[in-house]
């Protein structure tokens, strides 16, 4: 797919929070800021540092750095090595005191997440840098990419509904395929296959890649994710697929619930619950509304159907690049309650609603933002899809 994305317009809005919140240089490790300004997949542990006027570079550790350069649009990239005096905040400092930011306002991103793979800046880096540049500011700043990614250009759209083609045709090729009495890693391994065939670059990580759950493992209380196992799917059992392919860095993020056999009057009711529960969150992201009132629509959905006890309380998160944008959740936080969806936001619609006992089914659907409500960007249906065993 030949498409132009304007990496100067990126770092433009970059610059602009970065003046907003009075900052000159930003130093950022996580890696969906490290995606962001390099333009490239960068798997390994790497920061970007884009001063407020011209500067922007990538360091990046050294068994990838020829392959970053051939990718990446920036042409400062600089190799580093986990060994003392070569190691990456090695790099940056003397980067930094180089361009003369001995003294700057620096911004760094701290924080914590319940993903794994985030890139934080840790607490020895973050003691290393103050040790190393005494009189420089260290600011926290973590809004400023997420902030400055949070609407999505038209080609950026683009290439997410391309990676969530890939995904539409991963379930596609799971309806037609499974069967009772495979194991779930087979179903996982389908879908895997198809992806790769179509040119899926990354299966992202952050819950372990591809998930898939069967019977009493989609029905857990609260559940929210579940990796795939040996165990075997039986007739009478829900299963849920959900696979997050990228392309050209950038991702998708879809799990479509199909049922084995004749569903009974209980599981028929959770699937009307459930789909009635998902049109109400897709019609609610409309540019203008806020995370608040999103939540507040869907919440008095479910609690008006009776499921709110089995639904977990939280109905969405961010997409975009790799390093997967989770801002902003759709829950009901108070730093989050205000945020405005605007038109060209890209949200993953989620959904979890599961009775022990009884089934689970989850939606994750890459959904924009549009000024009359969500345009979901998989074609995938939205209900659970039953097959004859």
């Amino acid at each position: 797919m030949n498409l132009y994305i304007d990496y100067q317009k990126r770092l433009a809005r970059i610059r602009a929070e970065m003046e907003t919140q009075g900052i000159d240089l930003l130093l950022a490790t996580r890696m969906v800021s490290v995606t962001f300004v390099a333009g490239a997949f960068v798997p390994w542990r790497g920061a970007v540092l884009v001063g407020r006027e011209g500067y922007v570079g990538l360091i990046n550790f050294m068994i990838d750095l020829e392959r970053i350069k051939s990718e990446t649009w920036l042409e400062n990239v600089t190799g580093y090595a986990p060994i003392p005096g070569m190691d990456m905040m090695d790099v940056a400092v003397r980067q930094i005191k180089e361009n003369g930011w001995e003294k700057a306002v620096i911004g760094v991103e701290l924080g914590h997440s319940p993903r794994g793979n985030t890139g934080y800046l840790f607490a020895t880096e973050y003691e290393f840098l103050r040790q190393a540049l005494p009189e420089a500011e260290l600011v926290g700043a973590m809004n400023v990419i997420d902030r400055a990614a949070y609407i999505k250009e038209p080609a950026e759209i683009q290439l997410m509904r391309q990676a969530t083609a890939m995904a539409d045709s991963a379930i596609a090729r799971v309806r037609e395929s499974v069967e009772v009495g495979m194991t779930e890693a087979e179903v996982a391994g389908i879908g895997e296959a198809e992806l790769r065939r179509l040119g899926s670059e990354y299966h992202w990580a952050v819950t372990g890649s591809t998930e898939v759950a069967s019977g009493y493992r989609a029905a857990w209380a609260m559940n929210g994710t579940t990796q795939p196992t040996d165990k075997i799917i039986q007739e009478g059992e829900n299963l849920i697929v959900d696979f997050h392919p990228m392309y050209r860095t950038f991702l998708s993020d879809l799990t479509h619930n199909f049922f084995l056999g004749k569903p009974n009057k209980e599981q028929v009711k959770l699937a009307d619950a459930y789909l009635k529960a998902v049109e109400t969150l897709i019609g609610a992201l409309r540019a203008g509304a806020t995370v608040g009132s999103v939540w507040s629509a869907v919440n008095e959905q479910v609690t008006s159907s009776g499921y709110a006890a089995h639904t977990l309380p939280f109905f969405g998160h961010g997409l975009g690049v790799s390093g997967h944008e989770w801002y902003p959740p759709i829950g009901n936080a108070a730093e989050v309650r205000d945020i405005v969806f605007e038109e060209n936001v890209v949200e993953v619609g989620f959904l979890s609603m599961t009775v022990p006992g009884i089934g689970g089914l989850r939606l994750e659907c890459p959904i924009l933002v549009t000024p009359s409500g969500g345009e979901p960007l998989s074609r995938t249906p939205l209900g659970m899809t039953v097959i004859d065993v």
